[in-house]
């Protein structure tokens, strides 16, 4: 039997064998369940003492630097709260500001965009309308031009009696000036006598103290005018009883007027003693140096008798 008893006592080394081949394989050995509540246990009681002191800590009050530093925190914060809502609140303005600005230039452009085509188109029609007042201007100086002449030459006929005093004629200028003129112009006999279409003088009744009115007649036949505005050019020394009258021929108002610039030029060649006269409708001729000089312009007129005028004097 020692076979027997041999082949009994290996068998609790095998056992023991494969526990350790066991362990070597799970590297260590778990704990058992004894052991793990044992240490559940101890870790309890260990949070359990540090949170006891914890809450110890809370209730211990804070130093006097740590609340003077919580009071500094806290008016800091303040501080720094109501300085981010002042901003805030100003940063609104100006951001509205901002907004209505932005709102005034953009109508501002508009208003100037629509001012500038306005403008553009002014100026478009503006240069329409200078051509149509160029034209205009011209035709209108062209019909002035044609009314005085047809002015003047319904006045062809017509001639004026300066000086002629009041009442001389009685109650009949034309009867008074058909036999009046004939004697006093000492006319040759002709054919036919002077006929009178009418007479009469401008101008409402002056004082009997004042210059006389002036007398306009107006010939029926125009020869018969022309005879005796020639007579009375030749004959240039015409009186009425001692009174001193002159005759004219009729012109439109805007040739005497033109006419009339000239006086002061005219007196200074009768000063010079320079020969000139009156072209119709309004043109001054003069003769100097024995060549004829004709002026449309008073100014022109005028330089040329300065010239005149220091010529002579160096001459002297």
């Amino acid at each position: 039997m020692p076979g027997t008893g041999r082949g009994s006592r290996d068998k609790p080394k095998s056992t023991t064998q494969s526990k350790l081949t066991s362990f070597g394989a799970h590297g260590a050995e778990q704990p058992t369940s004894r052991e793990a509540n044992t240490t559940k246990d101890a870790n309890a009681a260990s949070t359990e003492a540090n949170g006891g002191d914890v809450n110890n800590e809370a209730l211990i009050p804070p130093s006097k630097d740590q609340q003077l530093l919580n009071m500094a925190k806290d008016e800091i914060l303040g501080e720094i709260h109501n300085l981010k809502s002042e901003f805030t609140g100003r940063f609104d303005g100006v951001l509205k500001a901002i907004e209505e600005t932005r709102k005034e230039v953009t109508e501002c452009t508009e208003r100037m965009a629509g001012a500038e085509v306005r403008l553009s188109n002014v100026e478009d029609e503006q240069v329409d309308l200078k051509t149509v007042v160029e034209s205009l201007q011209t035709r209108n100086k062209h019909l002035e031009d044609k009314v005085v002449d047809m002015e003047t030459r319904l006045r062809l006929n017509n001639l004026r009696l300066v000086g002629l005093p009041e009442n001389s004629e009685g109650f009949d200028m034309c009867g008074f000036l058909e036999s009046w003129l004939p004697d006093a112009l000492e006319l040759n006999p002709m054919r036919h006598p002077l006929v009178l279409e009418r007479a009469h003088r401008i101008g409402p009744k002056r004082d009997t103290n004042t210059s006389p009115r002036t007398v306009i007649m107006r010939f029926l036949n125009y020869k018969q005018k022309e005879i005796v505005l020639r007579t009375a050019k030749t004959k240039k020394d015409i009186f009425y009883k001692n009174q001193r009258v002159k005759l004219f021929a009729d012109v439109a108002m805007e040739v005497h007027r033109q006419r009339k610039q000239f006086d002061v030029v005219r007196d200074q060649l009768r000063k010079l003693g320079v020969r000139h006269g009156i072209l119709s409708p309004a043109t001054l001729v003069l003769t100097y140096k024995e060549k004829v000089h004709k002026f449309t312009s008073p100014a022109e007129a005028k330089i040329f008798t300065q010239k005149i005028q220091m010529e002579m004097v160096e001459t002297e």
